[in-house]
């Protein structure tokens, strides 16, 4: 009995030391010399807010599609301005706000919105300040307006809106979402339809201590394990999902949804009325309703969301662009998706077509500033 229990334990040592070499094989040389790991940019809480660490730089790679360098400036956001000035020059100064899609992590910071905008509008009369995080929402749109764009005086500011900003906003089953979803700013919404503000809570660095391993990022980021998981879950469970929205959900919190839209509008709105900033609201279109021909679920489920916001919008005195024409009208044409194969994030084309709307949206904004002048 003795020496079988002897030899089993041995056999697991044997098992476990096996294990070791090859993690130790695969994260110092497989990973290191035969196969780049995308790298991740750290984030850091400085001043009561989660953005990125500032001054890296590193290459964001997903799968073998694509491969796209990012520099975080001294402000702590993916830029090819180095740093953000508070001192105004003689250019017009546009501040865009989003998530990961202003961000430009996927595409490359000279394939994004802010970039392509820049250099639309003429980079010697224009200035254009991204503000993008990953997995930001509408409540944290509204902080990093207050917060932190305010302070640099912008003469527009842009919002891109997603279908996904609404509930993580204020649904706690949805808030703390990804390893720094949980430090942004959040709503809660009350009896009576008032609401309260949570503050943003502080960023536990520990996280950054796994992502020091390449096997890490190689496993949940650079092929989405995660992700995969989530999706396996929902087929499971049978969830539903449009636009990586819960369609029940959007059936069941609309109500909700419009309360906490309007009151994150309603706040960015007065500030923008004092400061004389103009304000334009572009809201991604529902492009898996335009790839099929007939329609998995119900398109009227995430465009009612867009109607929705229009709505608010063009109440609040702001002006709102409703990309779904957008890209419905291109791909009747060209025939061309938007996203990446491997990833829900636009692809240097979607960025492309997304970019002319705002660009001429921003322009009647310029022409309406000039008549009032």
């Amino acid at each position: 009995m003795k020496t079988r229990l002897k030899n089993l334990l041995f056999n697991l040592f044997l098992v476990f030391l096996s294990l070791v070499f090859s993690f130790i094989f695969i994260e110092k040389i497989v990973l290191k010399y035969f196969s780049p790991v995308t790298d991740i940019p750290r984030v850091i809480h400085i001043d009561g807010m989660t953005r990125y660490k500032p001054n890296q730089k590193g290459v964001y790679r997903l799968a073998n599609e694509y491969s796209a360098p990012f520099s975080i400036n001294k402000n702590g956001w993916n830029s090819h301005h180095k740093e953000y000035l508070v001192e105004r020059n003689q250019k017009l100064r546009i501040a865009i706000i989003g998530d990961s899609y202003i961000a430009g992590l996927e595409t490359g910071y000279k394939f994004a919105i802010p970039y392509l905008l820049e250099e639309g509008l003429g980079p010697d009369e224009v200035e254009v300040y991204a503000f993008g995080i990953g997995g930001a929402h509408l409540a944290q749109y509204l902080h990093i307006f207050r917060e932190e764009v305010i302070r640099f005086n912008p003469d527009i500011v842009v919002f891109l809106i997603i279908h996904g900003d609404f509930a993580p906003s204020y649904r706690k089953v949805q808030m703390a979402s990804g390893r720094y979803g949980g430090t942004f700013l959040t709503l809660s919404l009350l009896p009576g339809n008032s609401i309260k503000v949570v503050p943003p809570k502080p960023y536990n660095s520990f996280w950054d201590l796994l992502l020091d391993f390449r096997t890490i990022r190689f496993s949940f980021y650079q092929y989405k394990l995660r992700t995969k998981i989530s999706y396996i879950k929902n087929f499971v469970l049978d969830r539903q999902y449009k636009m990586n929205v819960d369609a029940e959900g959007l059936r069941n919190n609309f109500n909700s949804d419009k309360i906490v839209a309007d009151y994150v509008v309603k706040e960015i709105a007065s500030i923008a009325e004092i400061k004389n900033i103009n304000l334009i609201f572009a809201m991604n279109g529902d492009t898996q309703s335009i790839y099929e021909s007939i329609p998995s679920i119900d398109p009227s489920l995430t465009l009612k969301l867009n109607a929705m916001m229009g709505e608010i919008v063009k109440n609040r005195g702001g002006d709102f662009i409703d990309l779904h024409e957008t890209f419905k009208n291109d791909f009747e044409v060209n025939n061309i998706k938007f996203e990446f194969k491997t990833d829900g994030h636009w692809n240097p084309y979607g960025h492309m077509k997304a970019t002319e709307t705002i660009l001429n949206a921003i322009k009647r904004v310029l022409k309406m500033r000039v008549s009032m002048n």
